[in-house]
């Protein structure tokens, strides 16, 4: 089946606009109520609170809309806002007015900008009302939300309390604002009476201690201006901390004395080297180098005497390394330790046959006597510091004494002891055995 094509001519389309307009027309000329009077510009105060009621128009019924044709009407208990516009129209008699009051609202003596309901202000900055944030016109702060007292600028902020604030603009007085005070004051911080530091390491403000974190150093206890942390302290110098938390600062300041230790000095390490003959009472404190502090012990293989003086006597105490250490007067440095090497060279006596027998004919000599050479001397006792020359005649039945000297000059302390028997010739003994013989025989016969 074919469809039929569906059009509308022209003056179907003319007769349609027409009605329209005829519509359009008849609805406005049913808005017959006169257009409301009133100012286009109308000013309250905040304190107030007004309301669409508080519109000052004249008119017959009045009913207040959002736009200048159509809209949603307002509700007459509806609170008014700054700078927005209202639009009047007189509904009397279920008409309206064929054009609406326009009114733009001014409304004054609104409560301060920039305001906190609750702040917090350092203790240590002593604040006072003129402290307290409030951006406005003719600002003042109260003691209460209503009535109470007028508050200089000068008036100190106390903890815990809240003020009241207003502004005045065009005659209008605004509500009041409250803003609770809270008082910063951190708790002082915890220090030593006393810090000490070793000067090798230099101490600055940065090296002082406390238990608590944030802390800032000042040079006395009135001091504005916090210490830099690189400043070196200084020996006997009080320094005062507080503890800073929030931007907020103590009230007190805890003190400390700082004390700068000098580092000990134990002198240079050295030595002892000696023969055993020639070693005597010896102070080993003399033997380091330098300028070394008197306040030290020694300690080693033996027990010195003497205190500081490390006095080392032969016989008494043995060869090795004595070490010489020093505290520092208040214990903040690290010991410091030199060392003395006593080497003790002992040279091994001589040997040889403890009787040597001579020919008085040889006219025997030191030299005679065995071992013998340049590294040999002999001595007439125990004790002789002076040696025998090489050419003094053996004495018979005398005992002589051998010391060694070794390459690098040291000589044995103990002694090779020889005893020398000197032997006369066969011949000269038979003629005294006649001649003693002869001179018995004499005897016997007188």
């Amino acid at each position: 089946m074919k469809k039929e094509k569906f059009s509308l001519n022209i003056n179907t389309i003319l007769l349609f606009f027409v009605l329209a307009f005829l519509s359009h027309e008849l609805t406005y000329s049913q808005c017959v109520n006169p257009t409301p009077i009133g100012n286009t510009s109308q000013i309250f105060c905040d304190s107030n609170e007004p309301k669409i009621e508080n519109f000052i128009v004249s008119g017959g019924e009045i009913a207040w809309f959002d736009a200048p044709s159509g809209g949603t009407q307002y509700d007459k208990l509806l609170r008014l806002e700054n700078n927005k516009t209202y639009y009047a129209d007189d509904i009397t008699g279920g008409s309206c007015s064929p054009n609406r009051l326009a009114v733009t609202v001014t409304i004054n003596g609104t409560p301060p900008t920039n305001t906190y309901s609750i702040i917090g202000v350092c203790a240590d900055e002593n604040a006072t009302i003129a402290d307290l944030p409030a951006t406005g016109t003719n600002i003042e702060w109260y003691d209460a939300k209503t009535g109470g007292n007028l508050l200089s600028d000068s008036t100190p902020l106390v903890n815990g309390v809240t003020y009241y604030v207003q502004q005045t603009a065009n005659g209008c007085t605004s509500k009041r604002l409250g803003t609770a005070v809270i008082l910063i004051a951190p708790e002082t911080p915890t220090v030593a009476p006393t810090q000490t530091f070793c000067a090798t390491s230099n101490p600055t403000v940065d090296n002082l201690k406390a238990i608590e974190n944030n802390v800032i150093w000042y040079e006395s206890e009135m001091a504005s201006l916090p210490l830099d942390i690189s400043t070196a302290l200084i020996n006997g110098e009080d320094y005062w901390a507080t503890q800073e938390s929030v931007g907020c600062e103590s009230l007190e300041r805890a003190k400390t004395t700082v004390f700068i230790d000098t580092p000990p000095n134990a002198g240079i390490s050295s030595s002892l080297n000696e023969c055993e003959i020639d070693l005597v009472t010896t102070n080993l404190f003399d033997k380091l180098g330098g300028s070394p502090d008197i306040t030290g012990v020694w300690t080693g293989p033996s027990s010195l005497s003497g205190g500081y003086l490390g006095t080392f006597e032969p016989g008494v105490n043995s060869s090795g390394t004595y070490t010489y250490t020093v505290k520092s007067s208040l214990g903040a440095c690290p010991d410091a330790s030199a060392n003395v090497a006593v080497v003790i060279e002992v040279v091994t006596p001589p040997t040889g046959p403890t009787t040597q027998t001579f020919c008085e004919i040889e006219n025997p000599t030191v030299d005679s006597l065995s071992p013998s050479g340049n590294n040999i001397n002999w001595y007439d006792s125990d004790n002789a510091t002076i040696p025998l020359t090489k050419t003094a005649a053996l004495v018979d039945g005398k005992v002589y004494y051998a010391t060694i000297t070794n390459t690098t000059g040291c000589e044995s302390v103990l002694r090779l002891e020889v005893t020398a028997n000197i032997e006369k010739p066969l011949l000269q003994q038979d003629q005294q055995h006649k001649l003693f013989v002869k001179l018995t025989i004499q005897l016997l016969i007188v």
